[in-house]
């Protein structure tokens, strides 16, 4: 038989347990409402704990609906958080000001029509864990209404309405003064490259008695509208007398003869201008090609210098070659080495004069290249950019890029196998070509340089053929390529959670440094 005392301590001890089941549990609550904001503007998707626990322990993360890939992830001390989404690097701030409370928010800055949308917010901890839904309107209201006129040979009146710079699509309509709609005779509603729609309505006045004309644009999501008034009032026409009209019949006569003339002298010349356009361009070409060769005679010798070196990335012994590795090496820290962005540098520094040299890219994807101040910030998520001290171009995905601060599409027409980088320090020049055919990619202007300047790698995705730097001063130098190397799936995200490498002896794998095998190197 069980003592009183003992079966006491035993339901104490169950309750004790119970309550710190109940403890453990909690749900995650967003915003019942949109978080609506302008475009331009930051917004903040908040989420909190029910009840209202310290959140300061646990990981946090707010993620896309569709992508894997986090916004925002946020760790204790003793993990790590993976990469943003290319999108949202740079832009995204954690607010922690009511962490103890169970209170946070991921603040996206400078929001575009791109990122309107749903969000999914979690909170875990060795317990338990939970998420909830936040969902982003962006808005922007668009520019005033602009009306032009003109009148048909039927004498009917026809009203352009055209306004934009709107999200998401507004709504568009006519009235009279009286509040009577006119049902729009053509409507169009096109985005641009920022996602902001033009909107162009066009009716037709056939019923004379009418003399104003207003155009509203209306954001149903604002709830804000703009509108334009015009005048459509026909003036009385006198009537002509015969002397007028006869005078009307000559010049219309005079104004044929002299259109005809035109068109004669404009075809008599028409096949001259194509010769001369032909001749412009062959010399505009020649001159891109002879600008190329004159940045090859200042080629320099550059190599890698391992101690900037990101620990995902494994230089060869020859300093010319870098392959990005899922694993992560076990290396010093060194406040010169890049630790968020899987980046290195070239030994060579260079304060004055002209300097050239390639870098074989080959049919690899997701890349940059180009040079940086000596002195950039290496560690964090910095944005690569001539306000932080870049100068770069990549290739990311099936585009290409220059990196200005908001990225600047490359129309190339060919994917170049190998990229020349050509550095006028003197100048403020730093320009970029394709060898493959001799074009030019990208220069960046008005720039002006400071301080030493380095060539500058970056790799964005694993693979098994390296980023390799050739000689351009006696000839093309073999691409070196990986014959033997484990086995990796193609653009696989860095993820710097391992700390462990992938295989070999351990102390090997420590330094950055590959000797290159002979059965390597592939002409």
């Amino acid at each position: 038989m069980v003592a009183p005392g003992l079966t006491a301590c035993l339901v104490a001890l169950a309750l004790l347990q119970l309550h710190a089941l109940r403890a453990a549990r909690f749900d995650v609550i967003g915003p019942t409402e949109p978080v609506l904001v302008a475009t331009g503007n930051d917004a903040e998707l908040p989420c909190r704990l029910s009840p209202n626990v310290s959140a300061a322990h646990m990981e946090l993360g707010w993620f896309r609906e569709a992508p894997s890939q986090p916004m925002l992830l946020h760790r204790d001390p003793q993990g790590r958080a993976r990469d943003p989404a290319p999108e949202f690097r740079g832009r995204v701030t954690l607010v922690a000001d009511g962490i103890a409370e169970g209170l946070a928010a991921a603040r996206l800055h400078k929001v575009r029509t791109a990122d309107d949308g749903d969000y999914r917010c979690f909170f875990r901890d060795a317990a338990s864990s939970g998420e909830a839904t936040v969902r982003l309107r962006v808005a922007a209201l668009g520019s005033d209404p602009h009306i032009s006129m003109e009148v048909l040979e039927s004498g009917e009146i026809r009203l352009e309405c055209t306004s934009v710079g709107w999200y998401p699509e507004p709504q568009v309509w006519w009235r009279t003064p009286t509040g009577e709609k006119f049902l729009s005779m053509s409507e169009s509603k096109s985005p641009d490259q920022e996602g902001l729609f033009t909107v162009a309505a066009s009716v037709i006045i056939r019923d004379t008695s009418v003399e104003n004309v207003s155009c509203c644009v209306r954001n149903l999501l604002l709830g804000q509208q703009k509108k334009v008034g015009i005048s459509v009032a026909a003036p009385d026409l006198p009537r002509l007398t015969p002397w007028q009209v006869a005078v009307a019949v000559v010049l219309m006569v005079l104004g044929l003869l002299t259109i005809g003339s035109i068109v004669f002298i404009w075809r008599l010349y028409k096949d001259r201008f194509r010769e001369k356009k032909s001749d412009f361009s062959s010399k505009e070409k020649l001159l891109e090609e002879l600008k190329s060769k004159k940045a090859s005679l200042h080629a320099v010798n550059v190599t890698l210098d391992p101690d900037t070196a990101h620990p995902h990335l494994f230089l060869y012994a020859d300093s010319k070659s870098v392959r990005l590795e899922d694993s992560r090496q076990k290396l010093p820290e060194k406040a010169e080495r890049f630790d968020s962005w899987p980046c290195v540098l070239g030994r060579e520094a260079f304060t004055s004069g002209r300097h050239y040299w390639e870098v074989e890219v080959g049919d690899r994807t997701d890349w940059a290249v180009g040079v940086c101040r000596e002195n950039v910030i290496k560690k964090g998520f910095d944005p690569l950019t001539p306000e932080n001290g870049f100068w770069a171009v990549e290739l990311y995905g099936n585009g290409y890029w220059a990196l200005t601060p908001l990225r600047t599409p490359l129309p190339l027409a060919g994917s170049p196998r190998r990229v020349g980088i050509f550095l006028d320090y003197d100048s403020g020049d730093i320009s970029f070509y394709n060898m493959s055919n001799g074009s030019h990619i990208y220069t960046f202007p008005d720039v002006s340089f400071s301080g030493p300047l380095r060539p500058f790698f970056c790799l964005w995705s694993c693979g098994k053929k390296p980023l390799t730097i050739c000689s351009v001063a006696n000839g093309p130098e073999e691409v070196t390529v990986i014959a033997d190397a484990q086995a990796l799936s193609k653009d696989i995200p860095l993820s710097p959670t391992r700390e462990e490498p992938a295989s070999g002896d351990a102390d090997t794998l420590h330094s950055k440094l590959i000797p290159l095998q002979s059965s390597q190197r592939v002409a």
